[in-house]
């Protein structure tokens, strides 16, 4: 399976042994920058493990570097999206037909910006950004491999006998790399997704270094194969444009939405989805399309537990909502917070 994309069931589920999976830290950080990445790529893969299809190791040293560099990452993404200038038109324009139109849109556009930043600063300060909801809700639901002495010193002393990986003597990565050689069970592949060269041969990018490779198929009598990219493993391996529909509490939740007989019910229903942090493109339309379908939701989506709900989850897909009637929706639940707040 490892060489090849993983077959799936009727249901979408993989077949056979699962895959064992390791996500570094540059790949969580790259969600809050300009990296290529769909949280609902992060989203399926961590389904498939809570299903028993793949298992995802996540490791104290992981989490530690994320908190640490998540406020970095995020600010050095802000800079070039706070240098916007409003547009300046030189004088001698005035007279042209399209001068005020764009005198008019700059305008509007100036307004949005500081919108934007204002909405975006509080959500960062709340770690309330898309990334934060589903990274949080990933470290607080699974298993994490924490840094024990004994990982310590084992990753140490890798370092300093200059053993890959680990540049410029820092541990992290030694440290990740123990907890795998310890943790994956023999005779199963690992498949490693990192931005890190340390991880990669000097000759071809695209694969491991050999040191790494030599090292897990002597221990674990296995393969090593190396992602610099999820999306990347994500095309490999999940079949393109396959949806895992694997959270069967939360669809079967979503779902009641279109059968829902009274305005009690709904609120109920709702109230559940409440517990859930994160929610997928595909969840947020079929649960507008459960307000456009039923009149026991369409009509109380500006009661306040429904609006937020709605705000916390949908608003921020906006952009990607094609839909028109899912638009207005969304706008009335938008003017809904405006008239409250």
């Amino acid at each position: 399976m490892a060489n090849s994309a993983a077959r799936l069931n009727d249901a979408g589920c993989l077949k056979g042994r699962y895959m064992h999976v390791f996500i570094d830290t540059n790949i969580f950080l790259n969600f809050y920058h300009y990296g290529k990445g769909d949280l609902d790529e992060l989203h399926k893969l961590f389904v498939t493990h809570e299903n028993g299809f793949a298992h995802v190791y996540l490791t104290g040293q992981v989490y530690n570097e994320f908190m640490r560099n998540r406020e970095n990452k995020i600010v050095d993404a802000l800079k070039r999206f706070k240098e916007y200038k409003s547009i300046q038109l030189p004088t001698f324009m005035k007279n042209y037909k399209n001068y005020r139109e764009i005198i008019s849109l700059s305008q509007k556009l100036d307004r949005l910006h500081n919108e934007i930043i204002s909405k975006i600063n509080k959500d960062i300060l709340d770690n309330n950004l898309l990334a934060d909801q589903l990274i949080q809700e990933i470290f607080k639901k699974h298993d994490v491999e924490e840094i024990t002495v004994e990982r310590y010193n084992w990753g140490k002393m890798r370092v300093e006998l200059g053993n890959p990986p680990g540049k410029n003597k820092s541990l992290g990565d030694a440290v990740n790399w123990g907890i795998l050689l310890d943790k994956v069970p023999d005779g199963q592949d690992l498949h490693l997704i990192s931005a890190d060269g340390d991880f990669y041969s000097k000759l071809d990018e695209k694969e491991p270094h050999p040191v790494l490779l030599d090292e897990w198929r002597r221990l674990k009598k296995s393969n090593l194969y190396v992602y610099r990219e999820l999306p990347v493993f994500m095309k490999k391996h999940f079949n393109n444009g396959v949806d895992l529909v694997f959270d069967k509490e939360k669809k079967n939740l979503i779902q009641k939405l279109f059968t829902s007989k009274s305005y009690a019910c709904t609120h109920d229903l709702i109230y559940e989805l409440e517990k859930y942090l994160y929610f997928s493109l595909q969840e947020v339309e079929d649960i507008l399309l459960a307000v456009e379908e039923n009149s026991q939701f369409g009509a109380i989506i500006r009661d306040k537990d429904i609006s937020d709900f709605l705000n916390r989850v949908a608003i921020p897909r906006r952009s990607e909502i094609e839909n028109v009637q899912h638009i207005q929706i969304l706008d009335d639940v938008l003017d809904e917070q405006r008239t409250r707040n």
